[in-house]
């Protein structure tokens, strides 16, 4: 009975910050999307499943990295990438921690996109990981000739967080 006990808190635990940090990755694009004076119609047309892929796969730890890649793959002219790291602690934590606020200081330094510039999401795993309709496989942009610049902290939650890195071509 107890093992069953720890297995539903650990869940319930994860799957809440799952959520939390969805919704922060969401709000980080959004905000991003916003600042380059880009337009939103492709996130707010896919809402629904970049949610459910996002909170799949860091519930089951699986999601590595998400990206927000503007123009084309081939070479882009931004990429913000969103990796997540995973801890598991017995602590039972619950302390949400989200910074927009070092985001919105961040952005206003950044360099813009031209306008009408596409952009898409593109997700890495660590591990083998849960389909889910509406994303597909393709590749990540190649970010190796691009200066790289560590944002900081997007939001945090008991056993995982995400940070910002933003890639630009210099």
């Amino acid at each position: 009975m107890s093992t069953s006990v720890g297995t539903a808190v650990y869940t319930d635990t994860r799957v809440r910050t799952a959520v939390h940090l969805t919704n922060a990755i969401m709000g980080t694009f959004e905000h991003i999307l916003a600042h380059l004076g880009l337009s939103p119609g492709y996130l707010s047309r896919h809402w629904d499943s970049i949610e459910t892929g996002l909170q799949t796969w860091i519930a089951e730890g699986s999601l590595d990295d998400v990206r927000l890649e503007c123009g084309d793959p081939t070479d882009p002219q931004a990429v913000f990438s969103i990796p997540l790291s995973y801890e598991v602690s017995g602590s039972g934590d619950i302390t949400f921690v989200t910074s927009q606020a070092r985001v919105t200081r961040t952005l206003a330094k950044l360099q813009s996109v031209p306008a009408g510039t596409t952009y898409r999401l593109v997700a890495s795993y660590s591990q083998p990981h849960t389909p889910v309709d509406g994303w597909s496989e393709t590749t990540a942009a190649d970010t190796t000739a691009m200066s790289a610049y560590a944002l900081g902290g997007v939001a945090s939650g008991p056993d995982a967080s995400a940070s910002l890195k933003y890639f630009s071509r210099s």
